[in-house]
């Protein structure tokens, strides 16, 4: 959540975000690759992401925007916030890493004019709900009259019916806090108020009591910056789905979709359910808003274009094949059948889960499963996997095989077992001899800030992986990064240990270094941190 609670640079309002900053992050869901790929599949060509203009409302400490800007060195960022604070942190970081294609201001969202020029992607993540109705307009404005012709704008927000609830518990917050001035005393009270009723009303048969025990659990697993800018900030106004397309109509906008494909389908729901969606839905907003009630949706994610285009709403097979693919999902079994019509099941990390017995589709995983993290284009991919299972066919009977593959693809996607790319990050997932990181992730680890990868995704490492990562400087080679290791242990700094046995033995000592230095490198392999 970023700031921006005042008129203008001139107002004497304190700035809440000054005296506890948001806790920035990286946001994939908000990168112009993300945008560009759902307005593709909606039919609407957007603007080359290598070669763009990108403007981020509210961009904190720059940890969203700046990444993107290390690794899209043609397009242009301009970043803004109000709180000088974390502005200034951004520029000692672009600074730092020597970047010439960004520039963040200590701004407010109401400086914005003509003059700040067209941008083929506006961010606007974490703001529009926590700002007065006079900045909210604003924002509109600019996702009008400064997006290119083509481009997208995404904004976040709170939604009804979902925080009518969480609204409640905001408000006995707010009526407790106020009697305290100090920012760290408000989030203690705050945390200490939801304990004190959580714990006092009765759980069994209480939907009140349920309610209460729910919101603890959400806030005891939220840091205090989420705390205290979500429940304790003075501006958080909710508002429904169908009111937000409203305004945006209002700016000669018109609703592309969400930045989580998946959350606009009603997979989930009976067939049923489906059926009447579709009897009292006569167009997608008013689906859309049915879908936020039977959910009780709570927030939202969306993209908008300018009206005068004309959107493609049901995404065909043929959408997806100009696009990149990229998979994780790991087979169920030790090996994959290729020769037969045998189902076999793909699997994510996070759970997701399909099953196939098309021989083609059970190619496809294999291969993406192999290249992970890279994308592969869905054409290059069909080709590759027509060739693992040596498809001797005719014309006819390749284009069918095609098609099958094409829509297996699209329903994995909306199941979440892959993702579609527009745009290959410039990554390696070899370890070199003297493997590298990017200047951005050397100087975010040793600045203690989240690391972001070149997926622009937060990526947490352990002790053993922040010390290597000081060393990955393309100029150390793998004996040096093992002899790192052994100084960690001679200073104390690391203890390695056979179940609960310290390990002593010199030669014992080395072996099982090494397996953690292939491990760790394998690692930074996987998650997309080497840069060639």
């Amino acid at each position: 959540m970023k700031s921006d609670i005042t008129v203008n640079n001139k107002s004497s309002k304190k700035n809440s975000y000054d005296d506890i900053p948001y806790e920035s992050h990286s946001f994939p869901q908000t990168h112009p690759n993300r945008l560009a790929t759902i307005g593709q599949l909606f039919g609407l060509q957007t603007p080359s992401i290598t070669e763009c203009r990108v403007l981020e409302l509210g961009c904190a400490s720059g940890t969203n925007i700046i990444p993107m800007a290390s690794n899209l060195p043609n397009s242009e960022f301009v970043g803004l916030d109000l709180s000088k604070r974390q502005t200034d942190l951004a520029n000692k970081t672009i600074n730092a890493i020597g970047l010439k294609n960004i520039r963040i201001q200590h701004a407010s969202i109401l400086d914005v004019n003509e003059a700040w020029g067209l941008f083929d992607y506006i961010i606007c993540h974490g703001v529009y709900s926590w700002v007065p109705a006079q900045v909210q307009d604003k924002i509109l404005s600019i996702s009008s009259n400064n997006l290119s012709k083509k481009g997208i704008a995404y904004i976040s927000y709170n939604t009804y019916p979902g925080w009518h609830m969480r609204e409640n518990i905001r408000h006995m917050m707010l009526y407790h806090v106020n009697q305290f001035e100090e920012p760290a005393k408000r989030i203690e009270q705050g945390r200490a108020l939801v304990e004190f009723l959580a714990s006092s009303v009765p759980i069994q048969n209480n939907p009140y009591g349920m309610l209460l025990k729910s919101e603890l659990e959400l806030i005891s697993r939220s840091n205090d910056s989420y705390l205290f800018h979500e429940h304790l900030e003075e501006n958080n106004a909710p508002l429904y789905f169908s009111q937000f397309v409203e305004r945006t109509d209002k700016h000669n906008l018109q609703y592309l979709g969400e930045a989580d494909i998946a959350v606009m389908l009603a997979n989930e729901f009976p067939q049923s359910v489906n059926e009447t969606l579709n009897r009292i839905s006569p167009d997608i907003i008013r689906s859309e808003q049915y879908m936020d009630f039977l959910r009780n949706r709570h927030f939202r994610q969306t993209l908008l274009c300018h009206k005068d285009h004309a959107l493609q709403r049901e995404i065909t097979a043929e959408n997806i094949a100009s696009l990149y693919v990229a998979s994780a999902a790991a087979n169920s079994n030790e090996t994959i059948d290729l020769t037969s019509n045998e189902k076999q099941s793909f699997y994510t990390i996070a759970g997701q889960n399909v099953e196939t017995k098309f021989p083609l589709t059970k190619a496809a995983f294999s291969i993406l499963q192999a290249h992970w993290p890279k994308s592969i284009r869905v054409e290059d991919l069909i080709q590759m996997a027509a060739s693992r299972i040596d498809l001797s066919v005719t014309d006819s009977e390749f284009s069918q095989h095609r098609q099958t593959l094409l829509d297996d693809l699209l329903y994995c996607f909306i199941a979440r077992t892959l993702e579609f790319n527009i745009w290959q990050a410039d990554f390696v997932t070899e370890v070199s001899e003297k493997p590298l990181v990017s200047k951005l992730v050397h100087h975010q680890n040793n600045h203690n800030q989240p690391i972001v990868n070149q997926r622009h995704e937060t990526v947490n490492l352990d002790f053993v992986g922040k010390s290597l990562c000081k060393m990955l400087d393309g100029k150390n080679d793998k004996n040096a990064l093992l002899k790192q290791l052994s100084n960690l242990v001679n200073e104390g700094e690391l203890t390695l240990k056979e179940g609960d046995v310290k390990i002593t033995d010199e030669k014992k000592q080395d072996a099982v270094l090494q397996d953690i230095l292939d491990k760790t490198l394998k690692v930074f392999s996987k998650v997309a941190l080497l840069a060639e």
